[in-house]
């Protein structure tokens, strides 16, 4: 299913499980007013909308957000929480959390354990969407798997991690294309965490493709490597003829995620790769389409099905999120002369 088609369906998901346009209609009257006025006036292209213009509309939003909060301190010269005034600190952090917890409590992802998107129902909602995306390996890293099992003997999912951060832009959080069904060590504090994102820094997962941007090398002769055993780094470089923009995002993005330091432990399986394509060239796997015919009919599609059999993977940029490893297994067999 197309990325948008899977995004109506979400859309209407989420709207008939949080009444979101009633909720905005119905917030008080107060200073947070003009907020929510905006939202559901745009609340569509704030669930459906490519990630420019959800940074767009947090852009019109988060000045609103200030005025909201310029105004309550206006109106409300002096805060008092169980008979204690509150320092100016304080009352700054009071106010913060006035103005994004009015939005939390629409735009629930996990602010309680019944309602939100992620418990509701025991988490029907996630799963459900989760499974619709269908996305089983992690898109920033294409490393682990992301499977969507839901039976009686187990549950699980992958983790979403919100592309623009939910403690920073709240009105985000249910936002289709903010929603990366990811691993959790990719969305880990150790890796993304709270970090600042922004599809001009970095690359996004549903929008962009580090595919023709950057890819592994090994730069070590095949004959060195299977008669000599000599060593070798497993190294992203750019692509010949990347642009500066196009580089640096997905330079951070590699960064961010620590690819290379993690894809350092897969040498083994670079080097198995290697020799399956030194082996198997294309002119072998020609040989093995033509012959292998049953009845008249050749067992095999393409040429290109049974490299991916050798390799057991897939090698088409669009189908790397069906399996881990998939981009390593791409590049490094053509890196040996095994092409698509």
């Amino acid at each position: 299913m197309e990325l948008d088609a899977i995004a109506q369906l979400y859309y209407k998901d989420i709207t008939s499980a949080f009444g979101l346009k009633a909720q905005l209609l119905a917030a008080p009257t107060n200073d947070m007013k003009p907020v929510m006025n905006y939202i559901h006036t745009h609340l569509r292209e704030i669930l459906l909308g490519k990630p420019d213009r959800l940074e767009f509309h947090a852009s019109v939003i988060d000045p609103l957000i200030d005025a909201a909060k310029a105004a309550y301190l206006v109106n409300n010269p002096v805060i008092t929480v169980k008979g204690v005034q509150l320092t100016p600190a304080k009352m700054t952090t009071y106010i913060n959390n006035w103005a994004k917890d009015a939005i939390r409590s629409i735009f629930n992802y996990d602010t309680d354990k019944t309602t939100s998107f992620t418990r509701r129902n025991g988490g029907a909602l996630a799963y459900r969407h989760a499974k619709r995306l269908a996305i089983s390996s992690c898109p920033y890293c294409n490393a682990l798997f992301t499977f969507t099992i839901r039976n009686k003997r187990i549950k699980t999912r992958p983790e979403f991690d919100h592309f623009l951060n939910k403690g920073r832009y709240p009105y985000l959080a249910l936002s289709f294309y903010n929603l990366i069904p990811s691993c959790s060590l990719c969305n880990s504090g150790t890796l993304k965490g709270q970090k600042k994102f922004s599809i001009t820094t970095h690359l996004h997962p549903f929008i962009d493709h580090i595919e023709g941007l950057y890819e592994f090398r090994t730069k070590v002769d095949a004959v060195d490597f299977l008669v000599n055993g000599d060593d070798f780094t497993l190294k992203l470089q750019p692509c010949t003829g990347v642009g500066k923009i196009a580089r640096a995002r997905a330079e951070k993005s590699i960064g961010e995620f620590a690819i290379e330091d993690r894809y350092s432990f897969h040498k083994d399986y670079a080097g198995e790769i290697l020799t399956k394509a030194y082996v198997y060239n294309n002119s072998t796997i020609e040989a093995l389409f033509t012959s292998f015919d049953i009845g008249g009919h050749n067992i095999f599609s393409s040429p290109a099905e049974i490299k991916e059999l050798i390799m057991g993977n897939v090698l088409h940029p669009d189908r790397f999120h069906k399996r881990i490893l998939s981009k390593l297994t791409k590049d490094i067999a053509e890196e040996f002369g095994l092409t698509i």
